[in-house]
């Protein structure tokens, strides 16, 4: 079966769940991904986004919020996950919704969020 994994922001007590982006739980399913995980945890980080060609066009808030936080992606096989979907808060979706606004990201990300059992965006 295997270990699943999410990113974890230790300081603010928030995580991304792969699955929300349309990736797989283990850690190479979303490592790998393109316009997924991994883009959302970018933007979470990033500093100055708006400032320079190549940047996500959107102004959304939680653009950068992450940045200078300790962050770590956590395995499910991991005593430290102990009830963190209880005490922390998942932002995936608001971070996928952010990554939307750019209409070159949104072309890639929409089919992967449309094939979802249950998707949470109707665009």
């Amino acid at each position: 079966m295997g270990q699943y994994y999410y990113i974890i922001n230790l300081d603010k007590k928030q995580y991304l769940d792969p699955s929300k982006f349309g990736d797989g739980l283990k850690l190479l399913e979303f490592g790998c991904s393109e316009f997924g995980t991994l883009t959302g945890l970018t933007i979470l980080l990033a500093k100055g986004n708006g400032e320079g060609a190549g940047d996500l066009h959107s102004k959304n808030h939680i653009i950068g919020t992450w940045a200078g936080d300790r962050i770590a992606i956590i395995g499910d096989y991991s005593s430290e996950i102990v009830d963190f979907e209880k005490n922390y808060k998942d932002i995936s979706e608001e971070t996928v919704k952010a990554l939307m606004d750019d209409f070159y990201i949104k072309r890639e990300l929409k089919p992967k969020i449309d094939r979802l059992s249950d998707p949470f965006i109707s665009l």
